[in-house]
């Protein structure tokens, strides 16, 4: 019997209008009755998970930034920090990148030094919170706070501009492309898969009782680490190839459409 499911936000959870399902509540607080775990697992900014679910059953745990962190109950129980030093050379990189914008994003807020319409409107849907700064980089040679995840940004196509330029630091980051427009770099090792394997070895869950949702390649990992691994119809050819299931489309609630079958909701 599965005990924790996990999902991802964009493009499986959320249509593509970016609401989530009606009767996402009622699912929830059955699911609570069956002392299942419900986990939401993002690219996003945690404080931006937040707000999206206010108002919903508050054990909910979140994996944000792709794996980077945790948190359970509200509390973060696990950040997976960046040097400082790590961090001089892709942003050097992404500097020189036509169309490329760069996020830090931290334990207290994100970072960038772009205060462009298009890019702001993109990035907002995101972050909760973010901060324009000059020099992105003085946030962590001053300290004020912990780095978790470099997010690029691209104005026209991440895997098409981004992907071949960082060649020099492809050994030191785990680089995922998480969505059209967005590229991650995460410390190597760190990943929404990962992050659900530490949640299974915390609360005694295996593999078999596991479910995860998702769409991107960010999910990639996190398909490996539970037997009921469901790529939705809109995810990408890569994820399909190594799903064990398929579920319909965001657009169609395919991740309430399973659950509601299997727990008999």
């Amino acid at each position: 019997m599965v005990k924790i499911i996990a999902t991802d936000m964009d493009g499986t959870l959320l249509d593509s209008k970016k609401r989530l399902p009606k009767d996402f509540g009622y699912v929830l607080e059955k699911l609570d009755e069956k002392n299942v775990r419900f986990i939401v697992a993002s690219g996003r900014q945690y404080y931006n998970l937040r707000k999206q679910f206010e108002g919903y059953n508050q054990d909910l745990i979140y994996i944000s930034e792709n794996g980077s962190m945790i948190f359970d109950k509200g509390e973060i129980v696990y950040l997976s920090e960046i040097s400082a030093e790590k961090l001089i050379k892709p942003v050097e990189i992404a500097r020189r990148i036509k169309g490329a914008s760069i996020i830090l994003c931290g334990e207290k807020s994100a970072y960038t030094e772009n205060r462009g319409e298009f890019f702001t409107k993109h990035a907002d849907m995101y972050y909760e919170r973010l901060e324009v700064v000059d020099d992105v980089l003085d946030i962590v040679r001053e300290g004020n706070d912990r780095i978790c995840k470099i997010a690029l940004f691209h104005d026209e196509n991440s895997e098409k501009y981004l992907s071949k330029e960082f060649s020099e630091v492809e050994d030191e980051f785990l680089i995922s492309v998480s969505g059209e427009l967005w590229m991650d770099f995460m410390n190597i090792g760190v990943n929404k898969g990962t992050a659900i394997e530490r949640i299974q070895e915390a609360y005694d869950i295996t593999y078999d009782e596991t479910m995860a949702f998702g769409d991107y390649l960010n999910d990639y990992e996190m398909m490996q680490s539970c037997k009921y691994s469901y790529a939705m119809a809109n995810a990408h050819p890569k994820l399909k190839e190594i799903s064990n299931y398929q579920a319909k489309s965001n657009d169609e609630d395919g991740v309430m459409e399973v659950i509601k079958e299997y727990f008999e909701i």
